[in-house]
């Protein structure tokens, strides 16, 4: 009698590659698809671009920072792409929400995808997707208003704001996974952006602000971002990098805290 022998072979894994360029794909898809969310990400920063910039230019005037007077469609520029950082942040978390709604978490994890490149493709999403709204609201300002900025101040300020979008984008992550209900988060992410950006210095120095709003702007993260870039326009690397490094330091806690916090939910799917 012949003898009945199996062999076994194990699955051929998924190249590190393309497993991570398609969770790009799909989280990018996710999140760009949805008209509802860049809607609400675009709308804020527009109405302060084009309403009251115009509207409150003539009432302001120029305003003096640091011993340079700057008219208030310079000054205000770093406030509208915080704003516009702050507000497209926000999606990324809605998106994690509509994932576990629908199932598709569930589904996702059934398929043998590391953690990690999960994790880093939705991060890199994320941010890309932050970026790309708040440079259209940087090309439509630069078209509205001439901005008479050296090319090496516009690099430091691309910089800044680069750091500030990886910053909010885990900020905002690290809040939509450590909070479970979703109209919790969404109430919690709308008034959020308003809170943060004018507990900021956002439409004058921090000087001027009553005491009250300087002692919270000290610890919050959008006053660094406004700052960095609003530095980094009028002087440079110089005077912006304290800024930038505070920007690090949260980007690096923030996005910690969301990869932790992720990796550890997704284990109890």
């Amino acid at each position: 009698m012949a003898e009945l022998t199996f062999t076994h072979t194990p699955p051929v894994s998924t190249a590190k590659a393309a497993d991570l360029s398609a969770v790009f794909y799909r989280e990018y898809a996710l999140l760009a698809r949805n008209r509802v969310n860049l809607i609400f990400g675009l709308a804020p920063t527009l109405v302060y671009l084009l309403l009251v910039n115009t509207s409150l230019g003539n009432v302001v005037g120029d305003i003096d920072y640091r011993g340079t007077t700057l008219p208030f469609e310079m000054f205000l520029l770093p406030m509208v792409l915080a704003m516009s950082v702050v507000s497209a942040s926000g999606t990324t978390g809605m998106a994690l929400f509509q994932e576990e709604m629908s199932g598709v978490s569930t589904q996702l994890w059934s398929w043998p995808l590391r953690r990690s490149r999960f994790l880093l493709g939705k991060i890199l999403a994320g941010v890309s997707l932050v970026l790309a709204q708040t440079l259209l609201a940087l090309g439509v300002a630069v078209v509205l208003f001439r901005y008479p900025f050296p090319v090496s101040h516009w690099i430091t300020m691309l910089a800044a704001l680069v750091l500030a979008s990886v910053a909010f984008n885990g900020l905002f992550l690290a809040a939509a996974i450590l909070i479970r209900d979703y109209r919790t988060f969404s109430v919690l992410s709308t008034v959020s952006v308003l809170v943060l950006v004018f507990t900021a210095p956002s439409v004058s120095p921090v000087e001027q602000l009553p005491t009250v709003l300087r002692w919270i702007s000290v610890v919050n993260p959008v006053t660094y971002a406004i700052n960095g870039m609003r530095d980094a326009l009028v002087s440079g690397f110089g005077a912006a990098w304290p800024s930038l490094l505070v920007l690090v330091a949260v980007a690096a806690v923030t996005n910690v805290v969301a990869g932790r916090a992720l990796l550890r939910r997704t284990r109890n799917l």
